[in-house]
């Protein structure tokens, strides 16, 4: 039985420090289901939300934290039609408490319905030991996963959301993708483009996480932007990619830079897939792309059927995101935030695991 009082990670005031401390374990209404948090990880979005700059909409006190594997403690009085149990390890997208009846729901996706909250943001997310969880966008663990917790955690926002980037890419094998940006997101989206088959060129401007997936094996190709100039950086993609552009490119970098530099390494016909959120406006032609006939997608954290989907692939090709070797605790969730804001990255991602 959960306890009354539980730990957690409070933004009191955006720009400032989170706080550690005792508030009420909740209790879970409607479809909901209670749940004890396993592994909890840090995503830049996290950063943002706490510097007020993404998330406009998320008021303080605020528990923060979005991509997590969790295990069911209790089921809210209408969440068991949705086949969950006590004892289930589960994982989700952010969204939640989607109304299942708009045509958003029924016919394009949970994920762009109006009313949906977001974890972390409009209602409370996972750095904390408990927390509650919309039932019907869940996605069960199967028992006999290999993979620990805090392998997985990743998954349910880095993962899922490079994942919808390479389906909506519809990469064929042997096409080529440049992702654009290798830390967190860009380093798994890099293992699920080579497991499609496509040729990998990893850019970035940071020379320790180009090398890590070098060293992972998960790039074919490194390129290193920082101190090359517009045209250089065409001759180089040529250089690495036979004489000609990209047939696609995954932006996970939220900079101006990445998407100038993905656009002009784009062959005719290619594919750039937006991922990173820029805090400032891209510009961009509007003759190079007609031109060209490149095509511009967006790509977004699915709902539960895109997440069930990236989780069971990942699981049956083996591939989880590089995590840190370091076993954080939840009263290291600053020094964390301040290692990813310093681009401290290159070990893996940082995952808080309270079991």
């Amino acid at each position: 039985m959960a306890p009354k009082m539980m730990k957690a990670a409070v933004l009191k005031e955006h720009g400032k420090p989170l706080v550690i401390e005792q508030v009420p374990v909740p209790t879970p209404e409607g479809r909901h289901v209670l749940v004890r948090v396993l592994a909890a990880s840090l995503c830049h979005s996290d950063l943002t939300i706490i510097q007020g700059k993404v998330g406009a909409s998320a008021n303080t006190p605020l528990i923060l934290g979005h991509e997590a594997v969790v295990e069911i403690e209790a089921l809210g009085p209408e969440a068991a039609k949705y086949g969950l149990k006590v004892g289930d390890r589960v994982g989700a997208p952010l969204w939640q408490d989607w109304c299942l009846d708009c045509h958003e729901c029924k016919a394009v996706g949970t994920e762009f319905c109006a009313q949906l909250k977001m974890r972390g943001v409009t209602s409370p997310g996972f750095f904390a030991e408990y927390t509650t969880m919309d039932a019907a966008s869940a996605v069960v663990i199967p028992r006999d996963s290999p993979a620990t917790a805090a392998q997985l955690s990743p998954i349910f926002c880095a993962g899922i959301t490079v994942w919808d980037a390479l389906t909506r890419a519809e990469l064929r094998p042997g096409e080529t993708v440049a992702i654009v940006g290798v830390g967190g997101l860009g380093e798994i989206a890099t293992k699920y483009a080579q497991a499609f088959g496509a040729k990998v060129i990893a850019i970035d401007v940071h020379d320790g996480q180009l090398e890590s997936v070098k060293a992972g094996g998960s790039a074919d190709e490194i390129l290193n932007t920082r101190d090359l100039e517009a045209t250089e950086v065409i001759a180089r993609i040529r250089e690495l990619n036979s004489g000609r552009g990209v047939d696609a490119a995954v932006v996970t970098s939220g900079s101006k830079a990445a998407y100038l530099t993905a656009l002009s390494i784009l062959s005719p016909l290619g594919r750039l897939m937006a991922v990173g959120i820029p805090l400032e406006e891209v510009p961009i032609n509007p003759t190079v792309i007609a031109l060209r006939a490149l095509k511009i997608i967006g790509a977004k954290v699915p709902g539960q059927i895109g997440t069930a989907a990236c989780v069971e692939f990942s699981q049956r090709k083996g591939i989880y995101p590089k995590v840190n070797p370091r076993k954080f605790q939840l009263e290291d969730i600053n020094e964390m935030i301040d290692l990813m804001g310093a681009g401290k990255v290159e070990e893996g991602r940082m995952v808080i695991q309270f079991s």
